[in-house]
């Protein structure tokens, strides 16, 4: 269908929710940084993503009332060079610069009279140039945002007009659940619903200096990545996910910053929201919002490592086989049918449960190209919502994990030191592990010689 007979389509509520989500404090915008080789050549660039980006229609569509319903309508006055900007710099950015550049944008709003994404060409970053790539969530979530990125570039330098026809969102087909029975369904909404009331009725989280109130300055701060075959090698020995390595890293991380700046963290646990998707894979191409948050009591009360790691997994294991990332993908789905200061209240009463939030996005597994460009490094912040300050995230590409972390600053007044810490825990928990690993070989063999002399 041509863009000038797109017909409005209906948005979800739960889409309406992150849409009116925006406060002066959190502003509910995925900022993404995209680093390349080489300079920019800007006429390339555009025309590359003016071609690819409209095969996604939220991106050429804004939000309206139809009929008392909020809709994606075709924005007619649409024009690409209103969403891509070149920022020229005098001289080389230093690290610090592109931090406080992140920082500076990150605090503006998206224009709501158009769609809502934008993105800042910064170059001589680095010998080569970088692309802010700021979306509203309310387009995507993570996954969603990742098959765009995918769609946007190529696996090779040979750019072509054309994208790849792999994922293309215009050739994928929405693969399809299993039907259930109906009286599998009614157990299934029943759980839900418990969830919901169950944390509606959850204690706030334990007051520490993440729960004071904010300010809504903010900051990004990143590190040079992390190479992710260690960090699988750590979670393959100790019978783990990628995902319970990174919640007991930042756990050790939380832990050891509360006690620097003189706070007991052998009280009561700080709790996060974890987000969990609940697509799948093959549909990301549908954009839109379908994963859950769900609330984790993380072991910051707990000075083992080790142990650190076992509780992360087994509270992560138990929440998958729960109905939590439903309920709270259900919440949001309500929260949009609400008035908007009902939203607002709605949402406040349940992120008072937690004090962070952790997201780990499955970034592109190869390196990627854009214009010709070759990307190297992918850095995504995750925004919070409501009364969240503090928020990490773990985005992994082309063999390599990158975290990053986005905070208010009356919360975390030195980022970098927090940042800092999750890296050390990292290696805290490697070296925790392969002792671990080296005494169980010892032990194994111990009881081969034992068996191998009785026989």
């Amino acid at each position: 269908m041509s863009k000038a007979n797109a017909a409005p389509a209906a948005m979800t509520r739960r889409d309406y929710a992150w849409h009116r989500m925006d406060t002066e404090r959190n502003l509910m915008v995925i900022n993404s940084i995209l680093l390349f080789e080489g300079a920019v050549d800007m006429e390339r660039l555009v025309s590359t993503i003016a071609l690819r980006l409209p095969n996604y229609p939220r991106f050429t569509q804004k939000v309206e009332q139809r009929h008392g319903r909020p809709h994606w309508v075709e924005d007619h006055a649409f024009d690409i060079t209103r969403h891509i900007k070149l920022e020229q710099m005098e001289q080389d950015v230093s690290r610090a610069d592109l931090q406080s550049h992140m920082t500076r944008l990150a605090h503006l709003p998206l224009e709501r009279d158009r769609p809502m994404w934008h993105m800042t060409v910064l170059d001589r970053v680095n010998g080569g140039h970088a692309i802010v790539f700021r979306v509203h969530h309310c387009i995507t979530d993570g996954l969603g945002l990742v098959h765009v990125l995918n769609h946007l570039t190529d696996d090779n330098g040979l750019h072509g007009r054309t994208p790849s026809p792999v994922g293309h969102p215009h050739r994928a087909t929405v693969a399809h659940n299993a039907v259930c029975s109906a009286v599998a369904r009614g157990i299934s909404w029943l759980k839900i619903a418990f969830h919901v009331s169950r944390l509606s009725v959850l204690w706030p989280d334990a007051h520490s200096r993440f729960k004071a109130p904010m300010t809504g300055e903010k900051q990004l701060v990143w590190l040079p990545p992390l190479d992710m075959e260690r960090v699988r090698a750590m979670s393959k020995r100790m019978g783990v996910t990628l995902n319970d390595v990174w919640v007991a890293a930042v756990s050790g991380a939380l832990r050891k910053y509360l006690d620097e700046h003189g706070q007991r963290p052998d009280g009561r646990a700080l709790r996060a929201a974890v987000t969990f998707n609940l697509r799948e894979k093959a549909n990301a191409f549908q954009l839109g919002n379908e994963f859950g948050l769900v609330a984790v009591d993380l072991p910051t009360n707990v000075d083992d490592p080790r142990l650190r790691l076992k509780q992360s997994s087994s509270r992560m294991t138990a929440i998958k086989r729960s109905h939590q990332p439903r309920a709270t993908m259900a919440f949001l789905s309500i929260a949009g049918c609400l008035p908007t200061a009902l939203q607002h209240f709605a949402l406040n009463l349940f992120t008072s449960k937690g004090s962070v939030v952790l997201t780990n996005i499955e970034g592109p597994v190869s390196r990627r190209y854009l214009a010709g460009s070759r990307m190297t490094d992918l850095i995504c912040w995750v925004p919070q919502a409501g009364k969240l300050g503090v928020g990490l995230a773990f985005i992994s590409y082309a063999g390599q994990i990158q975290l990053a972390l986005f905070v208010d600053t009356d919360l975390v007044p030195d980022p970098d030191r927090l940042m800092a810490l999750t890296y050390e825990a990292f290696e805290e928990l490697q070296l925790a592990t392969a002792g671990e690993e080296a005494t169980q070989s010892s032990t194994d063999l111990a009881g081969t010689g034992a068996l191998a002399a009785g026989s």
